[in-house]
C-alpha cells in the first residue's frame, strides 16, 4: 500500500524521497465542499496553528453532509513524502474512513486521485502522521464518502516533500521527439 500511518514521532530519515522538513501546506490554498456557517474555513486547517480546539478558530469543517472533502492546491508539482493531520479533540468521532488523495486531476473536485492512505481517530494522539513515498500531485484531498451526515473537521495540515524534480525537455529530430525525463529518454 501507499500510505502508511506512523507515530507523529518517528523521524523521516531514512525513507525514499525524504523531503525537507518545510511545511509546504502553508504555501497553499485551500477549499472545501461547504462550510460551517460563520465558522470552519478551509483555510484554517493550514495556518501553522494545530490547536484542536474549535474555540480557537484554528479547526475547519464541511456543513453536515454526504461525500464531503477538504482540499489543498499546493503552487506545483510536489513529490509528498509524509502528512500530518491533527483532528479536533472534543469531536474526535467525526475523522472516520478519510481517504488521502493526492493528484493533479480536480475530476470529481479531485477526489478520484491516487490514495496514499485512509486514516480514522487514533486514540493515542490528536496529530496522526502518514507516509505517502513521494507520490506526486499538486491536489491532496481528504476525503470522506459515506452516506453518514456528520462533517469532516480538520484543526491542521502539514504536508512534507519536494518540488517535483522532473525535467521536461523536447529535441525534434528527423520526426520523432525525445522527451527526457530524469535523464531516461521517451520517444513520442
Amino acid at each position: 500500500p501507499w500510505g502508511q500511518v506512523i507515530s507523529s514521532a518517528v523521524s523521516s530519515v531514512g525513507f525514499p524521497h525524504t523531503a525537507s522538513r518545510i511545511n509546504v501546506a502553508l504555501s497553499g490554498t485551500a477549499i472545501q465542499s461547504s462550510t460551517y456557517p460563520n465558522e470552519g474555513q478551509a483555510d484554517y486547517a493550514i495556518d501553522g496553528d494545530s490547536g484542536p480546539q474549535w474555540n480557537h478558530y484554528s479547526c475547519t469543517s464541511t456543513n453536515y453532509q454526504v461525500e464531503r472533502w477538504w482540499r489543498l492546491e499546493l503552487p506545483s508539482v510536489y513529490r509528498v513524502s509524509e502528512i500530518e493531520v491533527t483532528n479536533r479533540f472534543d469531536r474526535r468521532h467525526y475523522f472516520s474512513d478519510v481517504e488521502i488523495l493526492i493528484g493533479n486531476s480536480l475530476a470529481n473536485n479531485g477526489n478520484d486521485n491516487p490514495r496514499c492512505a485512509i486514516i480514522n481517530d487514533d486514540p493515542r494522539c490528536l496529530t496522526q502522521t502518514v507516509r505517502c513515498w513521494g507520490m506526486e500531485g499538486r491536489f491532496i484531498n481528504f476525503y470522506r464518502s459515506s452516506d453518514v451526515t456528520v462533517p469532516l473537521q480538520l484543526c491542521e495540515v502539514k504536508v512534507y516533500g519536494g518540488r517535483n524534480p522532473v525535467h521536461h525537455y523536447m529535441i525534434i529530430k528527423r520526426g520523432w521527439v525525445p522527451i527526457y525525463i530524469d535523464q531516461k529518454i521517451f520517444m513520442h
